[in-house]
C-alpha cells in the first residue's frame, strides 16, 4: 500500500505495469513454491539444500537481516495512521505497542487462529479501499485526466520506486514461506493442486484489485499536487483532501484500512519470517525432515525464538524514525532473494526426479526465467545505487 501510494503521488497511474509485473511474477513463485512441497513433502529450505548446501544459510542471513527492518518499519507506519486519527497519540512509543501486541497474537497463535485472523483484516481491508476508489472515481474532478495516467512510463532516475513496486507487490518472506502454509493446510495429494493453485491465483487477483484501488486514490488525490505520503506528515497529505472530498467517515475509512494492512503485514510477515527462519537453522543443523515438526512448529522453541528476536529488533530500530523510507527499503532489499528463489526452482521443479504434473511446463519455465533475469537485473540496480549513495 505504501510503495503503490508513493507511486501514484509521483506518476498517477503510469507504474500500473510494473505493478502487473509482479504480480504475475510473484503467483508463478508461490504457485512453484507449493508445487515443490507438495511434489516433494520438503519445507523451500530443506529443497534449497539439495541444490546448494550453502541456499539456506544464505537465506538464513537474508531472512535475519529482514527481520531486523521489518517489524519497525510497518509498526512506525502503523503507529502514523493511528496517530493522525488521534493526533494526541505520540507515534514512537504506538509503534512499539504495535508491534509488541502483532508478535503476541503469532505468539499465542495456531496456525487455524493465525488464518482467521488473516482472513478478517484481509476481507476488511480489501473492501475499505474499493469503496474509497470508487468515492474518488465518483467525485474526482478531472476523470479523463485521472484515466490519462494510465500509459505506462519508465520514470528516469527513480528506478527504485520501480523496483520497490515490483518487489514489493505479494511480499518476498510470504512467498517463500508459502510450502509451510500448504504444509500446515494438509494439501499434499495430487488432488490438491489445483486448490493451491486457485488459491494462490485467487490471492493475487485480489492483491492487484487492491492495489489498483489504492493506486486510483492516490492518483486522485495526490498525483499533480505536490504532495507525497513521506514523512511523519505524509498521511495527511492524503487524508485530510480525503476528508475534505468525501466527508470525514471517508477518512477515517482510509487511516483505518491504512492501519489494517500494515497489522496484517506484521501478524502474516512475523509468521512467514519465523517459519524461514526455523526451518533454516533445522536445514543447518541436518535435523532430517522427519524430525522438522517439534523444531517448526509456532509453539517450538526455534519459531518462538525468532519471533522474540523480530519483537526486540522492531522496537530498537524504531527509534531510528523515518518509517515510509524503512518501508520501500525493506520492499528494495526484499527483491535480493528473488532470483535466488527463481533459479533454485527452475532448477528443482525440472529435475527428472519431480513427477510430471508436478514437473514445470513451459509457461512456468518462461515465468519463472523471467523472474530470475528481472529481479537479477533489478538486484544489481539495487546494489548499485546503494553503493554510489553510500
Amino acid at each position: 500500500m505504501v510503495t503503490s501510494l508513493a507511486g501514484a503521488a509521483g506518476y498517477g497511474l503510469a507504474l500500473m505495469w510494473a505493478i502487473l509485473i509482479g504480480v504475475v511474477l510473484k503467483f508463478a513463485l508461490t504457485e512453484a513454491v507449493g508445487r515443490l512441497y507438495m511434489a516433494t513433502g520438503q519445507t523451500v529450505i530443506a529443497s534449497l539444500r539439495s541444490a546448494g548446501r550453502w541456499l539456506p544459510f544464505v537465506f538464513f542471513a537474508f531472512v535475519l537481516v529482514i527481520g531486523l527492518l521489518y517489524g519497525a518499519a510497518l509498526s512506525s507506519v502503523a503507529s502514523l495512521a493511528l496517530s493522525t486519527l488521534f493526533p494526541a497519540l505520540p507515534v514512537r512509543p504506538l509503534a512499539v505497542v504495535i508491534a509488541l501486541v502483532s508478535s503476541a497474537v503469532v505468539y499465542v497463535g495456531r496456525y487455524t487462529l493465525f488464518e482467521r485472523v488473516m482472513s478478517v483484516f484481509m476481507l476488511a481491508k480489501f473492501l475499505g479501499m474499493v469503496v474509497l476508489a470508487v468515492a474518488t472515481l465518483v467525485t474526482v474532478d478531472d476523470l479523463p485526466g485521472l484515466a490519462g495516467t494510465l500509459s505506462p512510463r519508465l520514470p528516469e532516475g527513480d528506478l527504485v520506486t520501480v523496483l520497490a513496486l515490483i518487489g514489493g507487490v505479494g511480499g518476498t518472506a510470504g512467498v517463500a514461506s508459502y510450502s509451510y502454509w500448504v504444509r500446515e493446510k494438509g494439501w499434499r495429494e495430487k488432488s490438491r493442486l489445483s486448490v493451491m493453485r486457485l488459491d494462490s491465483g485467487v490471492s493475487y487477483a485480489v492483491t492487484f484489485l487492491f492495489v489498483l484501488c489504492t493506486s486510483v486514490v492516490g492518483t486522485g488525490l495526490l498525483y499533480g499536487s505536490g504532495k507525497t505520503i513521506a514523512g511523519n506528515d505524509g498521511l495527511a497529505a492524503l487524508s485530510d483532501p480525503l476528508g475534505a472530498d468525501l466527508g470525514s467517515a471517508a477518512r477515517v475509512l482510509f487511516l483505518g484500512t491504512f492501519f489494517l494492512v500494515t497489522l496484517s503485514a506484521l501478524v502474516g510477515g512475523f509468521n512467514a519470517l519465523c517459519y524461514l527462519l526455523s526451518d533454516s537453522l533445522r536445514t543447518m543443523r541436518g535435523v532430517p525432515d522427519t524430525a522438522a515438526e517439534p523444531l517448526m512448529a509456532q509453539n517450538s522453541g526455534p519459531f518462538r525464538g525468532f519471533l522474540l528476536y523480530c519483537a526486540a529488533a522492531s522496537v530498537a530500530v524504531i527509534f531510528v524514525g523515518r518509517p515510509v523510507p524503512l518501508v520501500l527499503t525493506y520492499a528494495a532489499v526484499g527483491s535480493l532473494v528473488l532470483p535466488l528463489l527463481s533459479g533454485a526452482l527452475l532448477v528443482l521443479l525440472n529435475r527428472r526426479d519431480v513427477r510430471a504434473p508436478y514437473r514445470n511446463k513451459i509457461m512456468s519455465n518462461v515465468l519463472l526465467s523471467g523472474s530470475f533475469l528481472l529481479f537479477g537485473v533489478l538486484a544489481v540496480v539495487q546494489l548499485k545505487e546503494t553503493l554510489g549513495g553510500s
